[in-house]
């Protein structure tokens, strides 16, 4: 095994379970230590993807120019950052400054994460180290599960700080164990400038203008965003508030939202294991079908999760959500990467992905937020609305755009 291929796994087990072991119950927690409300969430929320939207490009071209490996450690300090902030301050004001931290932290991490990992591994063994990745994650997300369980028990602040520290450890691993051995550093000169950035920016962007799959791509990402926030901030809310969640047992709710998780992420090892199996990683027209085959199952759980008479029905609507969602990353990352000959500015074109998404987020928050203030079940419904464009974006064959060199001669 690389040490690239090492660090990823390693890296996937402690960033992955510290988010599973935060967010399992952190809509509780703001919802009841904080005391935000539903349209409270999505503007958090939306203070992310603003902060996201700014911020995607510039670190992008950072992370081509100077290098990912930094820009990684500054992602994981920065989410840490955020993190420790909230824990140790719980109050909105608080919420949002950290929103806004993790926004640059998500930035950093964004597009030179899977650049670095591309440049060191290659495009053959890109999609399978991405899918074994998604593995380790699953099950780092059950320690996370668990610990959440334990230590939200206790406290709802508990998992916040602890996730907090671990996310402090990845950066301090990045630091110590990352390599950076494909990469090659522009020359002091050209990194100081503003002009080398926007040659960069201006490259990466006609990298897209010139792939009609890319240009897809960018679309598809959009109303992937555009829907999501909802998603994202309330459904645990759905569960405690909706159904009443803390009537049904004497458990406290974060126990049970640990434990449906659990289950998740169960079907998502064996989902994940069987799709890197049977994936073909330069066969681009198996993707396209395999993601357009998962976002039908998103847009069917959406409605259902949203109009579930039960919360029996609810709870396998989420699954069936969950489960495939979480297979749609590794492949649209696959597919993205497919598409982007110039190493050189890999980073840029994929943080236009992650602006793309942010773009969605940030244009759908703040209008499902209001719609949940005044009923959940009515935001989840208009979020698989909002999904739906995407089974026709997705329906099409890809084309085959000119190749970079044509592209240039073309000018």
């Amino acid at each position: 095994m690389s040490p690239a291929y090492r660090s990823h796994l390693i890296l996937c087990f402690l960033a992955d379970g510290a988010n599973v072991l935060i967010w399992t119950g952190f809509t509780v927690f703001q919802l009841t230590v904080v005391g935000m409300s539903p349209l409270q969430l999505v503007l958090v929320g939306s203070v992310l993807e603003i902060t996201i939207l700014l911020c995607e490009v510039p670190t992008g071209v950072i992370a081509d120019l100077v290098s990912r490996r930094l820009s990684i450690i500054l992602g994981f300090g920065l989410t840490a950052a955020a993190y420790l902030l909230q824990a140790f301050m719980p109050t909105f004001p608080m919420a949002v400054l950290g929103a806004a931290i993790w926004g640059v932290g998500v930035t950093c991490l964004s597009g030179a994460y899977d650049a670095w990992l591309a440049d060191e591994l290659g495009m053959e063994r890109l999609g399978d180290a991405l899918l074994r990745g998604e593995q380790v994650a699953r099950v780092a997300a059950l320690c996370g599960l668990a610990g959440s369980a334990v230590l939200g028990s206790i406290y709802l602040g508990l998992p916040v700080l602890v996730g907090g520290v671990i996310f402090a450890l990845c950066a301090a691993y990045c630091l110590v164990a990352m390599p950076e051995t494909n990469f090659h550093r522009a020359a002091a000169a050209e990194r100081s400038t503003w002009r080398k950035l926007a040659v960069t920016l201006r490259d990466g962007a006609r990298v897209v203008r010139r792939r009609p799959n890319l240009l897809r791509l960018l679309g598809v990402l959009f109303f992937f965003g555009l829907f999501s926030e909802a998603w994202d901030r309330l459904w645990q809310a759905h569960l405690v508030t909706t159904f009443d969640l803390a009537a049904l047992t004497p458990l406290a709710p974060i126990v049970l939202l640990a434990t449906l998780g659990g289950v998740e992420m169960l079907l998502s090892i064996a989902a994940a294991e069987l799709l890197r199996r049977r994936l073909r990683p330069n066969d681009a027209e198996q993707t396209r079908r395999l993601v357009l085959a998962f976002t039908a199952v998103m847009v069917l759980g959406l409605l259902t999760y949203g109009l579930a008479p039960h919360i029996a029905v609810a709870a396998i609507a989420f699954l069936g959500f969950s489960v495939a969602r979480g297979l749609i990353g590794p492949l649209l990352s696959t597919w993205q990467n497919a598409q982007i000959d110039d190493l050189r500015v890999r980073a840029t074109v994929l943080s236009l992905g992650g602006q793309s998404d942010a773009l969605g987020q940030l244009a759908g928050g703040p209008p499902l937020g209001a719609i949940g203030n005044r009923s959940l079940r009515a935001a989840f419904v208009v979020s698989a609305v909002l999904l739906m464009p995407n089974l026709w974006l997705l329906r099409a064959r890809p084309q085959s755009g000119p190749t970079l060199k044509a592209a240039e001669m073309a000018d």
